[in-house]
């Protein structure tokens, strides 16, 4: 199986552990302490927490429906007892689930050995997604204020969770394919910000290779490896009338990205596209394919908006894109709430209903393939960013409002949100991410436990 295929967005998932301590119960059962034995343990049951046990959720989310489903994987559990026992917990877990009432009186030292593996930690939740007892942990003395300890409050915050532990081990397999010179010549990367803090950061790995590279994985892809795909697309989509005749080029660029994901053990990529050296290499249609499977795929070799996308697609199990905001948007516009996202890359799963997807030309050079097509108005998207220093990420809800083919860049998606004008001021990063859902919670908690500070604009 390719690299791309055995860690994808679309199917990654998160491994969680269960940790099983002496809770509470157990130690006040003790005859040492009579009344909390014969009144707390063994006394009559509370009358509304029997209530709570038997309400029905909105959506069940205990952790017994959530593997059902297909949202986690879930590890055997552990039972931990002394420090020795702390080895025997997985690496590979994404985060460790404290059993309920099972850290509040656990030694400060078992917990300190728990909190040594670097995993984060949740409160175990019932089937409303509540962890109500959380709140008590020993986790949350000073002496433990670096881990990550997580007390879900409800059904969504658990999704939301789920979510950013998806993406979280999405990171921990990440591989980006890099072509291109660092830093780009068309986006801002710091001086400080090198391959190698980036992968310290983020747990990632970052392949460079050159452009020449690519252009030799394009030329060495035979037209009738190609042809295939370039039929495919020529049934299914509309393909400008000048672009048929040489119209396996564009497949041949798509085959050939594949071909070098493969060669390098990838499952990313970002291409320094201004340095090409002639137009008919943009990746554009290729990128806005591999996007629908799971692939993802930055332009002009944007490091932090690629994380930004790869972020959101794992989080998502979708596909997004990426794009200028507010290239291609009127002072009308602004005015009215509205930003726009302006770029030459768009998935088809993004047409509208009964909406085609067309393959037009490059910025109307009469060469080259971009696509365009109409996102559904009134579709609800999250729209995001991460800064040039990658320590802090921005996050807003949206509204398609129309989508406008615009020639350069071809594609422009205009989106209302609740304050453009402050969206317009503060958003960082040379370009951003739109994905349709709400997703803005999940990229809250997923900054919390990356260590970025995070903005909702």
């Amino acid at each position: 199986m390719k690299y791309y295929e055995l860690y994808n967005t679309r199917t990654i998932k998160p491994l969680l552990q269960r940790i099983k301590m002496k809770s509470a119960l157990e130690f006040w059962s003790s005859d040492e302490l009579p009344v909390a034995k014969y009144t707390w343990v063994y006394g009559p049951k509370k009358p509304r927490d029997q209530v709570r046990a038997v309400e029905t959720p909105p959506e069940n989310v205990d952790l017994k429906n959530l593997v059902e489903r297909g949202l986690v994987s879930l590890l055997e559990p552990v039972e931990v007892h002394s420090i020795p026992d702390v080895s025997k917990l997985s690496d590979d877990a994404d985060a460790y689930v404290i059993g309920d009432m099972e850290d509040w009186l656990t030694s400060e030292e078992l917990l300190e050995a728990i909190a040594r593996r670097g995993k984060p930690l949740i409160a175990e939740w019932d089937h409303w997604g509540y962890s109500i007892h959380g709140r008590l942990s020993r986790f949350r003395l000073n002496r433990f204020k670096g881990v990550k300890y997580i007390v879900p409050m409800g059904y969504e915050e658990v999704l939301d969770l789920i979510r950013a532990l998806r993406a979280l081990r999405f990171l921990r397999h990440l591989r980006i394919l890099y072509i291109g010179e660092y830093p780009p010549r068309s986006v801002t990367a710091p001086k400080d910000v090198s391959f190698r803090v980036i992968e310290e950061k983020f747990g990632i790995k970052i392949i460079k290779v050159g452009i020449s590279e690519y252009i030799e994985a394009v030329k060495s892809t035979m037209p009738e490896e190609a042809g295939g795909v370039a039929e495919q697309w020529l049934r299914k989509y509309i393909v400008a009338e000048h672009l048929r005749k040489d119209f396996t080029d564009y497949a041949r660029i798509y085959v050939g990205l594949k071909k070098l994901l493969e060669k390098h053990s990838a499952n990313a990529l970002t291409l320094e596209c201004p340095a090409l050296p002639d137009i008919k290499y943009v990746p554009c249609l290729a990128y806005s394919m591999l996007l629908d499977e799971g692939i993802p795929v930055g332009c002009e070799a944007d490091l932090p908006t690629l994380l930004t996308m790869t972020i959101l697609m794992a989080s998502s199990g979708d596909a997004a894109f990426m794009g200028n905001l507010n290239e291609n948007v009127t002072h009308w516009d602004i005015e009215h709430n509205i930003v726009t996202i302006n770029h030459d890359v768009v998935p088809p799963s993004y047409s509208c209903p009964g909406c085609s997807y067309i393959i037009k030309d490059y910025h109307d050079m009469k060469i080259g393939a971009t696509p365009y097509t109409e996102l559904q108005a009134g579709l609800k998207v999250t729209l995001a960013g991460m800064h040039w220093n990658m320590d802090k990420i921005w996050a807003t809800r949206g509204e398609v409002i129309s989508t406008h083919d615009t020639v350069h860049c071809r594609v422009t998606v205009r989106v209302r949100v609740g304050d453009a004008k402050r969206l317009s001021r503060s958003a960082f990063g040379h370009h951003m991410v739109l994905i349709r859902g709400d997703y803005v919670n999940a990229l809250r908690t997923l900054s919390q436990l990356l260590d970025l500070e995070f903005y909702e604009l």
